[in-house]
């Protein structure tokens, strides 16, 4: 349980702010270390998406159960926000002392941020689009989510009830 909460711990500093960004290291972690498979993860990941809270806390939640059971599921998730919050606390604190270059900071961040979800993209995308009717649904989901204000949650949930219908339509 120690590496658990060692790499959770480590993905809860990197994951800092929260996001998508941080997917692709949470599944070089855990794909890498096979705790799971790479469909493993992607399912993990969907069901991360659809359920309250921030995507790193409830993969870590999930893993830790899967590997060690409730105990596990409490230390892997104590471990991911542990760093979150003394960060938080800092930020806060220098931030309340130079306010004025805070929004500098915030801006030169952007770009290492695309670079991090385009990453994430990346590396997801074989598991997640493994058929043309996934990555059709895929792409249908960039374009909707693109164009229009759609919430997420109504868009994964469409996007799952094309997916099932498709299947049971076509096999």
């Amino acid at each position: 349980m120690l590496s658990l909460a060692l790499v959770f711990l480590k993905i809860g500093v990197a994951a800092y702010g929260g996001g998508w960004t941080i997917v692709g290291i949470i599944r070089t972690e855990i794909v890498g270390r096979a705790w799971l498979s790479a469909d493993e993860f992607a399912r993990l990941i969907a069901v991360a998406q659809i359920t309250p809270g921030p995507v790193a806390l409830n993969a870590a939640t999930l893993v830790g159960f899967k590997l060690h059971g409730l105990a596990g599921a409490a230390i892997a998730t104590l471990s991911v926000v542990a760093a979150p919050v003394a960060l938080s606390a800092l930020v806060g604190l220098i931030a309340a002392k130079a306010s004025k270059r805070g929004g500098r900071l915030t801006e030169a961040l952007k770009t290492g941020t695309i670079g991090l979800i385009s990453m994430t993209v990346w590396a997801f995308a074989p598991s997640a689009a493994s058929s043309y009717m996934s990555a059709g649904l895929a792409a249908l989901a960039f374009v909707v989510s693109a164009f229009t204000k759609i919430n997420p949650l109504w868009l994964i949930l469409g996007a799952g009830a094309l997916g099932a219908a498709a299947r049971a339509f076509f096999g």
